[in-house]
């Protein structure tokens, strides 16, 4: 049995970075499900703010969380951080971000240096893939995807048993895959048109819920509008799993474009599993049912006739999770074989 270790798992977004103290260790080789594995156990929280009004202020904000965890724990093994921005793996580094003032930042070092462990950064939708790799719905799959819809879709990816990074390890950015060429400019720091971030995010199916209520004033959706209440994914999702039909459409409509980017992703990698998970995916079947029937139809067999779509399985605790894994397989490879 492989070594039970302590770390820190450590989520950086836009608006939080959310931190936990674990206790765990690497699952034992022949797992096939989430039920075979123990995940990490959370012994303490901690989330702070984002201070965004200098990269300053920003490190100093990711430290005090990591510090406040740190404080009175006893030896840490290891860290793991999952950052909202494009990482170079190799170097430990920040290349560059949309949501955060950082750029060309050595984090691993940084913060390596700062509370003298061993430390391991990773795009944050990559870390979360790992995650439910490791501990929840890829469990027992060699090649998985993962992508994650909320306010843009991320993803990672699992390729013949290892995440796949790339040349420079900023692989894995699946929002970015073109569904139409002459579709809208990207909202996120991409010269693209069409994205799939553009039709399958948060803000997306917000758009299309407000776009949807402005041609149906009659409907659900249409009646909130005019009360002058906020019409965004979740009140979508909301009305479409009351049964509206106009919030159900714009879902299916939203799962098709989903299926899309499967569709591209399933002809590249041949998948085992998709992962679905983000704030957005909580529309649940709504939003996978179209996704799978899109991916059937138009992907290539025979990488469509054996794929799964399903949904993420450690919720809201994923992004710190996933950096606890990340530390686990990353920072104590030997312990898979222990």
């Amino acid at each position: 049995m492989a070594p039970e270790r302590i770390v820190i798992g450590v989520d950086i977004g836009g608006t939080k970075v959310a931190a936990a103290l674990l206790r765990g260790r690497v699952p034992a080789a022949g797992a096939r499900s989430s039920s075979d594995v123990e995940t990490p156990e959370i012994i303490d929280r901690f989330t702070v703010p984002t201070d965004s009004s200098s990269p300053e202020a920003t490190l100093r904000s990711i430290e005090d969380c990591i510090a406040d965890l740190e404080h009175g724990s006893g030896p840490v093994d290891g860290i793991g951080v999952g950052v909202a921005s494009m990482v170079d793996f190799a170097a430990g580094r920040i290349v560059e971000s949309v949501n955060l003032p950082l750029a060309d930042v050595p984090l691993r070092d940084l913060l390596s240096e700062r509370f003298g462990v061993p430390v391991v950064i990773d795009n944050d939708a990559t870390a979360a893939g790992i995650g439910e790799w490791v501990y929840g719905a890829g469990v027992g799959t060699n090649d998985m995807i993962m992508l994650t819809l909320g306010t843009g879709v991320g993803g990672g990816i699992v390729s013949g048993g290892r995440p796949l990074r790339g040349a420079s390890g900023a692989a894995a950015e699946l929002g970015h895959i073109m569904i139409d060429v002459d579709g809208p400019d990207c909202p996120a720091n991409c010269p693209n048109r069409g994205c799939l971030e553009v039709y399958a995010s948060g803000p997306a199916m917000g758009a299309a819920a407000r776009a949807a209520a402005e041609r149906e004033p009659a409907s659900s959706l249409g009646r909130e509008l005019a009360a002058g209440h906020l019409v965004d994914g979740r009140l979508l999702t909301r009305l479409a799993l009351d049964g509206d039909g106009v919030a159900v459409a714009v879902l299916e409509r939203t799962g098709e474009y989903l299926g899309a980017g499967l569709v591209t992703l399933s002809n590249i990698f041949d998948p085992e599993l998709f992962v679905i998970g983000g704030g957005a995916a909580a529309a649940g079947e709504l939003l996978f049912e179209p996704a799978r029937r899109v991916l059937a139809a138009r992907a290539l067999p025979p990488a469509r006739d054996h794929v799964r779509v399903v949904p993420a399985e450690l919720g809201p605790d994923a992004g710190f999770i996933g950096a606890a894994a990340l530390a686990l397989t990353e920072l104590f490879p030997g312990d898979r074989g222990a």
